[in-house]
Formats: C-alpha cells, sequence, structure tokens
C-alpha cells in the first residue's frame, strides 16, 4: 500500500508540474515556432531586398519576421527601421504601426494582436518602397 501511495504522489506531482508549465507558456512563442508562415512576400527595393513573414497564431494574435538585406551601396538605409502599417482589407480606417524589436542587424520582429479577426494587409518598407502581403487572422 505504501508503494502505491508514494507512487501516486509521484505521478500526482510529476502532472502538477507538467500542468503549470504548459498553461503558462504563451501561445506565440510555441505556436510561431510553426516552420511555414501564413503569409510571406520577397520584393525587391531599389536599397536592397526586403523579406516578410507572418505567423497567424490564432486568436487574433500575428508574429511578423522583418529581414532587410541591403544592396552593398545602400550605406544609408542598412541602419533604417522599415516602416509597416497594418491595414483590414475592405475597412475605410486608418491602419496601425506596431511596435518594432530590433532581433539583429537588419532583422525586426513584431508581436501583436489585431483588433478584428478578417482579411489584414500589411505594408512594411521604407518611404514608397513598400512590399504587401495579405493574410488571414482569426
Amino acid at each position: 500500500m505504501l508503494a502505491v501511495a508514494l507512487a501516486l504522489g509521484v505521478f500526482a506531482l510529476v502532472g502538477a508540474f507538467i500542468w503549470t508549465t504548459v498553461r503558462t507558456l504563451d501561445p506565440r512563442d510555441t505556436v510561431a515556432d510553426q516552420s511555414e508562415p501564413t503569409a510571406e512576400v520577397s520584393e525587391v527595393l531599389p536599397d536592397g531586398r526586403i523579406d516578410v513573414q507572418v505567423y497567424a497564431l490564432g486568436n487574433r494574435d500575428v508574429r511578423l519576421d522583418i529581414q532587410f538585406t541591403p544592396d552593398a551601396d545602400a550605406i544609408e538605409s542598412a541602419a533604417m527601421r522599415p516602416d509597416v502599417n497594418f491595414a483590414m482589407m475592405e475597412m475605410h480606417m486608418d491602419g496601425f504601426d506596431p511596435p518594432l524589436q530590433l532581433v539583429e542587424a537588419g532583422v525586426w520582429r513584431a508581436n501583436l494582436k489585431l483588433p478584428m479577426a478578417g482579411r489584414w494587409v500589411v505594408s512594411v518598407g521604407f518611404g514608397e518602397d513598400r512590399a504587401e502581403v495579405e493574410f488571414d487572422a482569426q
């Protein structure tokens, strides 16, 4: 009987530890590790190439990854932060600009929650030179 009670106690302790760990994980950290983005675009701009990947994580959570590879002679734009704008398709309202986190030189990330589900477009670039990609957010 003592061995059974001890085994049940250890099982309950391990179960509580696993449940606590899984419950406290941020869904953006677990779902965002998908190998395939929801939408992506690669655009050649006058000063280099910009790659944009959108991960729609569910519950209106979105992760945006941006990488800018400047041309060898584009010294000025190499250090610039890109402009980002999210707008809902078919809606006549202003979009919004999420805060970007610098991951490394030329690589930025944004984690955000969209105000509503639906079809969205994200525009990323420098001035008038932009890349756009559409995606569905649930």
